[in-house]
């Protein structure tokens, strides 16, 4: 049968993960938990967020999976009120069954004391004891209404039930027995129609006792006198039932759904006493059981409730010649292989998936981009789990085992077994294998943990140790240096992104990686002695692949619309990269005043982010032209409390000092950036600008002109024509 889970819940979402490359990251962690959360964000909620990890999808499955996230984030939250709720009423049981315990001991001295006092015959007037039994009658239902209580809160708190292989007819019987007594008194007729054959059914025989009690019981006592009651059984091929019918009152159509409420009481009662708990705890019973119950009822004619429980089915025995067959089968389809079973995103007898890290059970292959050769894989019932056999003519393979799958790696030079290992093996001429832990048997030798073997030789050797690696943001990429390992005569760089070895270079020295795409990666590097044998490897240094944000940000100032593009695709993938909400604000504000707002809210996040002179000294310049000067000025000298010699912040600075007429701190500050970089753009404009409020305009046409042979600048422009008219 196939075991179906509900869409959104966490075995659901592992189904997906599986038959697609997302990555679901919950509260709990993430699905499946060896990916890394990135890719392109699909959904995001307090409670999950979705990441697509492959090529572009089709947009009709985006949509269904942000559908299921979204079920998903609901059923967690019904999930957490359900639970909310069922402690709540934990609680809530816990403090009535107190309340109820503690109301027992007062009410049976209460009764004692009643009883007691009824017996005193020639000390009580008449009004007295008609006044004391009213309080014993009151008394004793209020006893059985606690008892009442007390049961239906025990069962309803998962009391364990016995198990017992009992005759349902005959606790029937000993029910009925019980209440003829009452029946007579009212002058109720009590007929039994139970057949003779056993009912067997498994169960616990008090609790069903008592509901068949209860029903029987509140049948006879609802029944006007002369009426009837009749308790008929019934053995059906998958159930067996008790039917209570009566010729009472009956219950109104719409009240019949609530009379298996507690403490309801249906309208027709009349003047009967009851706890209104009676029929709840029927329901409980039987449905804890495995049965139920079932009314039919017409008012002015009488009710029947019906009581079932499934019917045990007695065990077959197999022929032994079906038996024997069966086996033979088993055995013979033991000895074949199950085609396909999946090596990466290969199929049975393909080609190696250069490239990916394929997973079987309990191992681990990380073949390098440039892997060539075949895998046959398959699954045999005769030798238990998966098996695989690896041919590598080319490149390499990374093998980490903790058991599972057997595995065989096949080369020109012999054949390799390895078991409990991490191992490396790569070809250049010759198989080479470094073994990072356990052990493998090369022919008659064992090969240990920490040597290297050339197979087909006699060369074997420590590993080299692990050079120490860095990387560092550089040039639109990261630039990775690692510290030389004596007797090294090469290094191999390896970079793996999103279950994928992208990359697995030799060098020499320090190496600039440019990004390819939008992705986690992570990157180490191995020492290659003079045979060829790769050492340990580094500790992985784990970095952000930028494409996006380097396309983006190259595109700026000129097409800050192309760059915008770029940079929402960036973030997309990586939602807390402050650089690229910076830079998208940037992208914004250089589209214009209908920007100004979208991107004063991005400066704001990247702010919040990761405090920083550069995005102060550019939000300042936003604020500045929207005229926001005390709010302009404050950024510009926060940016120059983070860096004093910041010269986009002192510039910006001094044109907001302008515009308020503080000319002297605006020159002096515009000089100054203008003696730390005589080319910086724009500082002649503003310094030319100060020196016509101050009326020397024959230097500040000078500055203009010099301005504009550099910068020709609009604004600069317009300035100068302006000056020259006047």
């Amino acid at each position: 049968m196939t075991d179906r889970q509900p869409p959104g819940s966490p075995a659901f979402l592992a189904r997906l993960a599986e038959r697609y490359p997302v990555v679901f990251v919950l509260r709990e962690g993430r699905i499946p938990p060896e990916r890394p959360p990135s890719g392109i964000k699909v959904y995001e909620d307090p409670d999950l967020t979705l990441y697509w990890q492959g090529p572009p999808p089709r947009p009709e499955l985006l949509e269904a999976l942000r559908l299921l996230a979204s079920l998903h984030g609901e059923l967690f939250r019904l999930k957490e009120r359900e639970l909310a709720l069922e402690k709540a009423l934990a609680d809530q049981n816990r403090l009535v069954r107190f309340l109820l315990h503690e109301l027992k001991n007062p009410l049976m001295a209460l009764l004692g004391a009643l009883e007691l006092a009824l017996e005193m015959q020639d000390e009580v007037s008449p009004g007295v004891r008609e006044l004391l039994e009213i309080a014993e009658k009151s008394a004793k239902r209020l006893r059985d209404l606690v008892e009442k209580a007390r049961e239906y809160l025990s069962l309803g708190e998962g009391v364990r039930l016995k198990s017992e292989r009992l005759d349902l007819f005959r606790l029937a019987r000993q029910a009925a027995e019980e209440v003829l007594p009452l029946a007579r008194r009212k002058g109720v007729e009590l007929r039994l129609r139970l057949p003779r054959k056993p009912a067997p059914v498994y169960g616990d025989p008090d609790w069903l006792y008592q509901a068949l009690l209860n029903v029987i019981h509140n049948a006879v006592k609802y029944t006007p006198p002369k009426g009837r009651v009749v308790v008929r059984g019934v053995l059906g091929r998958e159930e067996v039932g008790v039917a209570v019918a009566d010729t009472g009152p009956g219950i109104p159509l719409e009240e019949q759904e609530r009379v298996f409420e507690p403490f309801f009481r249906a309208s027709t009662r009349g003047e009967a006493e009851g706890s209104g708990l009676g029929l709840a705890l029927v329901k409980r019973v039987l449905e804890a059981h495995g049965g139920g119950v079932r009314l039919r009822s017409r008012p002015g004619k009488g009710s029947l409730f019906y009581l079932y429980l499934p019917r045990p089915r007695p065990g077959e025995r197999a022929p032994m010649g079906r038996l024997l067959l069966l086996a033979l089968a088993l055995l013979a389809l033991a000895r074949l292989p199950v085609y396909p079973a999946p090596l990466g995103g290969r199929a049975f007898g393909g080609s190696l998936p250069a490239g990916e890290v394929a997973r079987l059970p309990g191992t681990e292959l990380a073949f390098t981009p440039e892997a060539r050769g075949r895998a046959w894989v398959w699954r045999s019932l005769w030798g238990g789990g998966a098996r695989a056999r690896l041919l590598l003519e080319e490149g390499g393979v990374e093998v980490r085992r903790h058991g599972g799958a057997a595995l065989t790696l096949l080369t020109p030079e012999g054949e390799v077994r390895p078991t409990g290992t991490v191992f490396r093996t790569d070809r250049e001429g010759k198989a080479r294998l470094s073994l990072y832990a356990g052990s493998v048997r090369l022919g008659e030798e064992r090969l240990m943990e920490g040597q290297g073997a050339v197979l087909g030789t006699a060369v074997r050797r420590p590993l080299l140790p692990a050079p120490l690696l860095r990387g560092a943001a550089e040039a639109g990429g990261v630039r990775f240096r690692f510290t030389p390992v004596a007797g090294a005569r090469s290094y191999r760089l390896e970079v793996r992104a999103q279950d994928r070895v992208v990359l697995f270079a030799s060098l020499q020295g320090p190496y600039l990686y440019l990004p390819r795409e939008d992705r986690e990666a992570q990157a180490r590097v191995y020492a290659v002695d003079e045979a060829g044998l790769l050492g340990y490897p580094s500790e992985p240094v784990f970095f952000r692949e930028r494409y996006s944000f380097y396309q983006g940000k190259k595109r700026l100032p000129q097409d800050p619309k192309g760059a915008e593009a770029f940079l929402r695709r960036a973030l997309a993938v990586f939602p807390d990269d402050w650089e690229a909400i910076a830079e998208l604000g940037f992208a914004l504000y250089l589209q214009g005043p209908a920007r100004y707002e979208e991107a004063a809210l991005l400066y704001q996040k990247a702010l919040s982010l990761a405090p920083n002179a550069d995005t102060l000294a550019r939000y300042g310049r936003l604020l500045y032209h929207q005229r926001r000067l005390s709010e302009a000025e404050r950024a510009f000298r926060e940016a120059l409390e983070e860096n004093p010699r910041h010269l986009d912040a002192r510039w910006g600075l001094a044109e907001v000092l302008l515009a308020r007429g503080d000319l002297p701190q605006a020159e002096a500050l515009v000089r100054g950036v203008l003696r730390d970089d005589p080319a910086y753009p724009l500082a002649r404009f503003t310094l030319a600008k100060v020196l016509l409020e101050k009326g020397n305009k024959e230097e500040a046409v000078r500055l203009l002109r010099a301005e504009l042979e550099k910068n020709p600048d609009p604004e600069v422009k317009a300035l100068l024509e302006k000056v020259l008219s006047e």
